[in-house]
Order: C-alpha cells, then structure tokens, then sequence
C-alpha cells in the first residue's frame, strides 16, 4: 500500500509543479482572475502532498531522501517550495514567486527524469545513517534558504539600479517594493540560518560516530562555520545594529556565493571525508 501511495505521488507531484508555476506565471502576467485566487491554495495542496511524500518515501526505505540525485533534487524543490510559501504567508507578497517556483519546478521535473533512470552505481552507505541523513537534510534546507535569500537579493540590487537611473520596466512593476524585497532576503537568509544551525548541531553529533576519520579540523567544517558565522554577521547587523537595506542584500548575496563555493570546491578537493556521492 505505501509503495502504490509513493508511485502514485511521484507522478502527481511534477503535474503540481507545473500547474502551481503556470497559476502564478499568469497571476504575474494579470491575465486572468482565477489564477489569482487560486495560485496559493494550489501552492499549499502541492507543498502538503510533497511533504507527505517524504514521509512516506523515508518509511518505505527506512533512510532519508538524500541518497540518490533524483531524492536530492526532489528534496531541494521541496525546500524551495516550501521556504517560498513561509516568504509568501508571512510577507503577503506574490510577485516573485514565479521565478522561485520555476526553479523549484525545474528540480522536482529533473528529479521524476532521473528517477527513471538505471543508477550509476551504489550510494554512499553513510548516507543510510538516519542522523548523517537527517545532517544532510537540514543543510540542503538551510543552503536553499540562503538560495532564495539571493534571489531576492539580486532582485533589489537590479531594481534599486533601475531606479538610480530614473527607468522602470514592466517587469519590475510587477516585483514588490525594494523594502519588501530587502524583508524577504533577510527572511529566507533567516529559514536558511537555522536550518543551518539544527544541521551542525545534528552534524557535530552524528559524524564522529559514521566517520573513523573525522576531524573538526576538516575544511569543509571550517568553510560551513565561516558561512554560519556571515549570516550570523548579517542578522546581527539587520536587527541589532539596523544597517541598511543595500549592505544587509550585498552580505546576503555574498554569503551565498561563498557558501555555494563551500559546497562544491571545498566539497570536492579539499575535504577528507565531506564527500557523500
């Protein structure tokens, strides 16, 4: 009964992609007034049916949805899906979420692709350890937070240019405010912090008992710490010390570029044990 549940949600979810993205590619357009009714109520049933998915998956496998490339795009979709809808409930904002659910649609599309396809070879058996899973859920959690924080982040410097020049195109009339787009930079940076935090806190626990060759010294430890501690910089300046709107944005954008080089050149050539596929 769980696997038919689980086949059937792997088809239903790509179809709730698409549909939920062209709901608010036509919201964004003005076309017509049904998607705008119903973009976040389909928003809602597709984020609900994903999160009931990786349930189930991790109870038919007994593991976390972070062994193979297609569970681990499938997962990042989710993530984005998901921290958008926190963005959008909490903001009341619409106007990015095409570009957020696109890219999310993009993933959970290639996700149900590479599903299909014969496995280049055994996952890593690390990965099968619920607490190194679950490690390495909450980082994919907190990295796409950080994702979308520099979404919004480009969107504000792009805007904020468009307007020192004294032009505005169609499209940005459509985007919030730059004051909206700086709070939802700061927001998703913020569900990305977290999330950050719970997957060191889980990490610092979990990988000395998988790893004999672990070590605290380890770059990619060290380059994940530098990356927590810019975003703690970032919080600390935006609500503590109040700095503006275009310097909190750059911090954001930046933390995102260095935490992006810490998952893929550190991750690949620098870290001993870091390498889960």
């Amino acid at each position: 009964m769980l696997h038919f549940l689980n086949s059937v949600a792997e088809v239903l979810l790509p179809v709730g992609y698409v549909l939920t993205t062209f709901m608010y590619a036509m919201d964004f357009r003005n076309c017509t007034a049904l998607s705008g009714t119903w973009k976040t109520r389909t928003l809602l049933a597709t984020v609900t049916l994903h999160f009931l998915y990786i349930g189930m998956h991790t109870a038919e496998y007994g593991r976390c949805m972070v062994t193979t490339p297609f569970e681990i795009m499938s997962l990042i979709a989710f993530t984005l899906a998901l921290t958008y809808t926190i963005l959008e409930l909490r903001t009341g904002e619409r106007g990015t979420g095409v570009f957020i659910l696109a890219l999310a649609t993009a993933f959970e599309l290639v996700s149900a692709v590479v599903m299909k396809m014969p496995g280049s070879g055994q996952p890593n058996p690390v990965l099968s350890n619920m607490g190194v899973g679950f490690h390495v859920s909450f980082a994919i959690f907190g990295y796409a937070g950080f994702a979308l924080g520099a979404m919004h982040g480009v969107m504000y410097l792009l805007m904020y240019r468009e307007l020192k020049r004294g032009g505005f195109g169609s499209v940005y009339q459509n985007l919030p405010s730059l004051e909206t787009l700086e709070r939802m930079t700061v927001l998703s940076s913020l569900v990305g912090f977290v999330f950050l935090t719970v997957s060191m806190a889980i990490g610092i626990f979990s990988l000395p008992v998988v790893y004999d060759n672990f070590s605290y010294h380890d770059p990619k430890l060290i380059a994940t710490g530098i990356s927590w501690l810019i975003y703690a910089v970032m919080m600390v300046a935006r609500y503590a010390m109040h700095v503006d709107g275009k310097s909190i944005v750059r911090i954001a954008i930046g933390g995102f570029v260095f935490a992006l080089l810490s998952m893929t050149l550190v991750n690949a050539f620098l870290s001993d044990f870091h390498r889960f596929m």
